[in-house]
């Protein structure tokens, strides 16, 4: 695909019809105009009908399916044909100085031709031209023997041959700077798709495995406890969808999803939820978070009473995770924890939502996820 080229196509087609056609109507009525002696008339007229006839036919064929080469073929042979007849169809005293009809109808042609074809096509064509019209003129007794319309038209094969060829050249050039900046476009999209393919990675890893060795660690739960293995079951399957993004054309119940995600924590957890349906990436968001949240109220705030609050409003949607612990100073977290910045913030960002995260040492801690944004 070319865009820049084939604009420059759809115009130069647009206006050869239009010149081609104007030319035969007002050439034409020059002509039936200037019929005198020893010109006869139904010459001239069928000239011009037929002029009139093919212009019609030519701009309707250009504008349907452009400039073809056959169709500039045929433009060629009835404009020589016209060149080659103009001692009876021109008076003798508007032969000289390239001022007849014909005159005119061999200039459109020149020019339409350099916009249909190559220098290496359009030149020639343009020179068979220029020798019809040269021809015509002395065997109609052109007093200039055709010479002075010869040279113009010459100047005007040359002309037109490289103005098109300078658009030509802008035109490419225009589709490769297109062309380099949708690789560019397509090349960032990639990089940002495989970016957030490796975060959201990473998050289910700091979800799943590595809270759970930092539980170990901590002895929140015995090494070899049934409910370990239950879990690290649980996250082995996790960790084996990694990759497999959700459908973005699929709705499902966002308020099942945080009740059965809720219950594998283990948390007694208050919960007010709304039925919500949501876009499946939104409510995978949405989940991962409120898993992640809950996940910190178990380290930090067990014990504690927990509310999860669901609500959708005009399409606007609100999940709430308070929770009554110890509270901590938001703005002690280091910059490189990644549980809040990326497992909350960065998941919901990462569907055009947001989230908020407030709490104070010996208050509350609540947790705002919102969608869109």
């Amino acid at each position: 695909m070319l865009p820049a080229n084939d604009a420059l196509d759809r115009v130069t087609a647009l206006c050869g019809a239009a010149m081609r056609t104007t030319v035969a109507v007002v050439g034409g009525t020059a002509a039936l105009v200037g019929i005198v002696p020893p010109v006869r008339a139904w010459p001239v007229v069928v000239a011009v009908a037929v002029s009139i006839g093919w212009s019609a036919v030519f701009a309707w064929i250009a504008l349907d399916t452009g400039l073809r080469g056959w169709l500039m073929a045929v433009d060629l042979a009835v404009t020589s044909v016209f060149c080659l007849a103009q001692g009876r169809l021109v008076a003798e005293p508007i032969l000289p100085g390239g001022v007849s009809w014909i005159a005119g109808l061999a200039t459109m042609s020149i020019v339409i031709a350099n916009f249909a074809w190559r220098p290496h096509v359009a030149v020639p064509a343009g020179l068979v031209i220029v020798i019809a019209h040269l021809v015509g003129a002395r065997w109609g007794g052109a007093a200039d023997g055709g010479l002075v319309p010869a040279g113009i038209q010459v100047v005007q094969v040359a002309a037109t041959a490289a103005l098109m060829t300078v658009l030509r050249r802008a035109a490419r050039a225009a589709d490769e700077t297109l062309a380099a900046a949708r690789a560019a476009q397509q090349a960032a999209e990639a990089e940002r798709v495989r970016r957030a393919d490796e975060r959201e990675q990473n998050r289910r890893m700091h979800d799943t495995v590595l809270a759970t060795l930092v539980t170990i660690g901590a002895g929140g739960v015995p090494a070899g406890s049934a409910m370990l293995r239950e879990r690290a079951a649980r996250e082995l399957a996790l960790l084996g969808q990694v990759g497999q993004a959700p459908r973005v054309d699929e709705t499902v119940s966002l308020d099942a999803h945080l009740r059965a995600a809720g219950a594998s924590t283990g948390l007694p957890i208050n919960w007010r939820l709304a039925a919500c349906p949501a876009p499946a990436p939104v409510a995978a968001a949405f989940t991962g978070a409120t898993v992640e949240a809950l996940a910190n109220v178990a380290r930090h705030a067990r014990g504690g009473r927990v509310e999860v609050r669901l609500t959708a409003v005009d399409g606007r949607i609100r999940v709430e995770i308070t929770d009554d612990g110890p509270g901590f100073d938001a703005g002690q977290v280091p910059g490189h924890r990644y549980g809040i910045r990326e497992a909350i913030v960065g998941r919901m960002r990462s569907v055009d939502g947001d989230a908020e995260v407030s709490s104070d040492v010996g208050h509350k801690t609540t947790v705002l996820l919102r969608w869109p944004r």
